[in-house]
């Protein structure tokens, strides 16, 4: 929390980019670190039982900061400025460490700081990294096949190995490899990912449909997805309280799956014609899912593991979901630009010898619209046009853009929906293992069960 706050002054006071980058950076490591330890120490606090209605209060609080959050910084960046979005960090974490300092009981593992598997750390950070890397600048920079490409992916790839390796022989490793035995493991890891991927990442793109389609603003843009963290926000709740009372989670997961399959199936028949209260209605059913999935199978997790392996369990969970959710969003964006190209391209052929080539290039960005200020200049560029052509041509263009965006968009929904279907067969699959009404007993009997599956 202090690395939070501290990055946070220092964001705020930032006197270039560079510095504000390097700021970031920390701010995002302090924030890891404390977003993981709040999953690790409810853990420590409560009996897995417990943790169901826990871990949906705790989701239901990060929804209301994520609705609230950008409201707020839009009233400080109008008015006292840009750097007290980070400023404001100083006083709301000043608050919360004193709270922790106060209240969080003070637990001493006997440990010792050379213990940390500092390589294997910087190992999956790196590979990561570059990982990102090659799957944004793929669709953005650079083609696949590209020197720069294969570079990357080759470097990602030999550190996931120098990873495994590592982990493979340090004595604490962030990631013990024997918990991919624990078939419980596995499969929350995987319902997870697939939850991350499959929607999360595909309604990133669900903005440029609104405004370039249905030619609604930024801010109205913004309400009708809103209605998504409503629905994650009940549910998390719902669904904690009814593994709390039951101790079985299957069914709500299973449910929350077909959920998100249901939103997934119905975002794929968007086009011109929807009706936006209809797109918000889509949006509160996968948030519907969505919360029952994430919440629940971080209880489920950490009921399948001996209690000293449960922080890496859940901050294990928590970077599986992560990544699935930045790869996600970078294959998304392959395929949509690529469908939007083709698509656009092949509506577009008989008015590309008219429509000045400066214009013709900008249209072949698929997120031109949201960018009001180029938008309007690309337009007016194409109605100036001498003969009276201008209004014809922008028509044209128009009408190919916007079923450029179209196709695109169903297209990932598609993809998004086969993703769904298999997170509902993983779900469908999982073993109900009864949710613990009291700590772990001792090791030896949890690691009885990894070795049995």
């Amino acid at each position: 929390m202090a690395l939070f706050v501290g990055a946070s002054a220092m964001a705020g006071a930032a006197p270039s980019m560079l510095f504000l980058i390097g700021a970031r950076t920390i701010q995002g490591v302090g924030g890891g670190i404390v977003f993981s330890c709040v999953f690790a120490t409810m853990g420590d606090l409560f009996t897995p039982l417990q943790r169901a209605k826990y871990m949906g209060y705790f989701i239901s609080s990060f929804t209301i900061a994520s609705l609230t959050g950008p409201a707020i910084g839009g009233f400080l960046t109008d008015g006292p400025g840009w750097r007290w979005c980070f400023y404001i960090n100083l006083p709301v974490g000043a608050l919360a460490m004193t709270f922790i300092w106060l209240n969080l009981p003070m637990t001493k593992k006997g440990g010792r700081l050379s213990d940390i598997d500092f390589a294997g750390a910087g190992l999956l950070g790196v590979a990561t990294t570059a990982l990102m890397l090659a799957l944004v600048w793929a669709g953005e920079r650079f083609g696949w096949g590209a020197p720069e490409t294969i570079g990357l992916f080759t470097i990602a790839t030999a550190l996931v190995a120098a990873f495994l390796w590592q982990e493979s022989r340090h004595p604490n490793a962030i990631l013990p490899l024997h918990l991919f035995k624990n078939r419980m493991f596995v499969y929350g890891c995987l319902i997870v990912s697939c939850s991350g991927a499959g929607l999360f990442g595909a309604v990133q793109f669900l903005p440029t449909f609104i405004q370039t389609v249905l030619g609604s603003s930024a801010t109205k843009s913004g309400l009708i997805s809103t209605p998504q963290a409503f629905g994650l926000l009940v549910s998390s709740i719902l669904g904690g309280q009814i593994v709390a009372r039951t101790g079985k989670f299957k069914y709500t997961v299973l449910f929350g799956a077909v959920l998100t399959g249901v939103a997934a199936f119905l975002l794929t028949t968007l086009d011109e014609g929807t009706i936006p209260w209809h797109i918000s209605v889509f949006m509160v059913i996968s948030g519907l899912g969505g919360g029952m999935i994430g919440p629940l199978m971080s209880v489920v997790i950490q009921n399948s593991v001996p209690h000293e392996f449960m922080g890496v369990a859940t901050s294990s969970r928590q970077f599986f979901m992560q990544i699935s959710q930045v790869v996600g969003v970078a294959v998304f964006g392959v395929i949509f630009t690529s469908t939007y190209t083709n698509t656009f391209t092949n509506d577009s052929a008989q008015m590309r010898d008219v429509m000045p080539a400066a214009a013709y290039a900008q249209f072949q960005d698929p997120t031109l619209a949201l960018d009001a200020n180029r938008y309007a200049a690309v337009r007016s560029t194409i109605l100036a046009l001498p003969d009276g052509r201008g209004e014809t041509v922008l028509a044209q263009a128009l009408a190919a853009q916007k079923d450029a965006v179209t196709q695109g968009t169903k297209r990932i929904f598609v993809v998004s929906l086969a993703i769904g279907g298999v997170l509902v067969l993983l779900a469908a699959t999982i073993r109900e293992v009864p949710i613990r009404s009291t700590f772990r007993p001792a090791a030896e009997e949890a690691m009885g069960e990894i070795a049995g599956g």
